[in-house]
């Protein structure tokens, strides 16, 4: 898969004790779900993770194998342990599958003790980690609901309603109306061995998607809202293809870093590197478009001050409409290509990506066992920005299931985000924080300069000394100086200068705080607490900056870069 590209992620859910006669049926229904993701979503490839028990979850695995999806093993416990669940010709089959598809291990939860409840935790382990990581769900599923831990049930329900495994009194509550991208589901009905047919009202082998909809929680096509997620993550893959000489040139990796941080961490840099080099790209295009747009319309104000008063500018009436022309064209076109979007989108992405990447070098881990360092971004809070919780569900892949680093990589993770007063992010706010200040003054001081101007000119024609063509020239001046105030106040504006000395300013303290308190802690829990809830403000205040983005007719600055 080349750097950067993120694939379509299916977790499989489902029964073990499949019923003999309904499998060949299963299997197109199988098939025609794959075909169907291939055919929507060609620039998306699929990866299908599947625990590979007996049962849905080793035919699901088979007949993605066969439509050309790559497969992911993940084991609920060592492959040693997860054997005994096997005999005969299945313990052959999945020793086949071990051997065929990468594997990962998930850990042993403290006090595992290898049988009973215990052994059932892993399970529920399991599920909770391929509900958390899938852009998809498929549940091959009776659509009973039951209390087994770590059944499938449980699953769908942990994907829908966000009730954690192991405490139920986290769920989603009922008056939570967020509209996000977490809960989707693909149900393909099934019977089972041990308790017979499907819930009533669902026939075996049918298909739907499932989603929390109060009104229509099943329908036969993918719901708009969903589709669209998906087509945004194509659409970053496709810019990769398109633009693979757009990588950002700060790279986030430590010097010295070890192998095994490496491959830690190398999905969660190579989107980085795209994302942050995507958004530059797309930034320039922007202000390109928006520093075009201000000096097309300043020169059609002044266009419009000659011919009206100046004798024999006639023609000046041509230049106008040419200027006005190219300002709205200018508009029209970052419209057309969605430059802003793209702009803001990408921004977002890099920095959820720079917080995951550093959170997973220091091993920071999040409050609840069952959320992940994608659960932090704008916590659901906008389905516009589905597709990047749903990338970093990806980058965050093999973070999640790698062991954790040492305290070289904790020291290399403080050092190189958090920094000191000349490097890090405590050095970049620190420098940018004093840029901005300055520019502001500047402007404040040329807003103020021009409409001194402005009525200097108005005083000098007030006076009667004027006339003829010098007359003319300071009714000329008196109205350009004001539009050139406004063009550099509108611009101001545009580039959120005023916001970004506060948020500079913000930032900076917050980095330094966590320096401070990161310097004075001899303990090692506190420290990644510390860079657990520095993280979340970062994210917190990434999301803030991009709604306020979002209310302007174009974006302006580089505020979170």
């Amino acid at each position: 898969m080349t750097d950067g590209i993120v694939p379509l992620i299916v977790g499989v859910t489902g029964h073990r004790d499949l019923v003999e006669s309904e499998k060949p049926d299963l299997e197109q229904a199988l098939e025609a779900f794959f075909t169907e993701l291939k055919t929507s979503f060609a620039d998306l490839p699929i990866l299908l993770l599947t625990g590979i028990a007996e049962g849905a979850d080793s035919l699901a695995a088979d007949v993605a194998h066969r439509c050309g999806c790559d497969v992911q093993l993940v084991l609920p416990m060592p492959e040693e342990t997860y054997e005994a669940d096997f005999e005969g010709a299945a313990l052959e089959r999945f020793k086949s599958y071990c051997q065929k598809f990468p594997k990962k291990e998930l850990p042993i939860l403290p006090g595992e003790g290898g049988d009973g409840f215990e052994r059932e935790r892993q399970y529920a382990l399991l599920g909770s980690f391929l509900a958390a990581h899938s852009h998809i769900l498929l549940a091959i599923w009776d659509g009973k609901y039951n209390s087994a831990t770590g059944g499938t049930s449980q699953v769908v329900e942990f994907h829908q309603t966000d009730i954690t495994l192991d405490d139920p009194e986290s769920q989603r509550s009922r008056l939570d109306i967020r509209d996000d991208e977490s809960d989707l589901v693909h149900h393909i009905v099934c019977s089972r061995g041990s308790s017979g047919p499907p819930v009533e009202g669902l026939t075996p082998t049918e298909s739907f998607w499932y989603t929390r909809d109060d009104k229509k929680p099943r329908v036969k096509q993918l719901p708009s809202r969903y589709q669209m997620v998906f087509e945004r993550m194509q659409d970053f893959n496709r810019e990769l293809l398109r633009r693979p000489n757009q990588r950002s040139p700060y790279d986030l990796e430590p010097a010295d870093l070890s192998e095994h941080a490496r491959e830690k961490t190398d999905a969660i840099r190579a989107v980085y590197l795209a994302s942050d080099g995507l958004a530059s790209f797309y930034q320039r295009r922007v202000m390109l478009s928006l520093r075009g747009t201000i000096v097309a319309a300043l020169l059609a104000g002044l266009s419009f001050i000659l011919y009206a008063d100046f004798a024999d500018q006639s023609g000046m009436i041509w230049f106008y409409l040419a200027f006005a022309l190219i300002a709205i064209g200018g508009y029209m076109v970052a419209d057309r290509f969605d430059w802003q979007r793209r702009y803001l989108d990408y921004r977002v992405l890099a920095e959820g990506l720079r917080v995951q990447f550093y959170w997973a070098l220091a091993g920071v881990e999040m409050s609840n066992a069952n959320r992940y360092s994608h659960d932090s971004i704008f916590q659901g809070r906008d389905l516009q920005l589905g597709w990047i919780r749903n990338v970093m569900r990806f980058t965050g892949l093999r973070a999640d299931l790698a062991e954790s680093l040492g305290q070289t990589e904790r020291a290399l993770a403080i050092a190189s985000w958090v920094g000191d007063q000349d490097s890090g992010q405590v050095g970049y706010y620190r420098k940018k924080s004093s840029v901005m200040i300055g520019q502001h003054r500047r402007t404040q001081m040329l807003i103020a300069s021009c409409f001194g101007l402005g009525i200097m000119s108005a005083l000098i024609l007030a006076s009667g000394f004027t006339s003829g063509v010098v007359e003319n020239l300071f009714i000329a001046l008196m109205g350009l100086f004001p539009i050139l105030a406004a063009a550099r106040q509108n611009y101001a504006h545009r580039m959120a200068e005023r916001e970004l000395v506060a948020q500079y300013a913000y930032m900076r303290d917050v980095y330094e705080n966590a320096h401070r308190l990161i310097e004075a802690s001899d303990n090692e829990q506190e420290a990644l607490r510390i860079l657990r809830d520095l993280g979340e403000s970062a994210l917190n205040e990434n999301a803030q900056w991009v709604l306020r983005q979002r209310e302007r007719p174009l974006p302006g600055g580089d505020a979170m870069s």
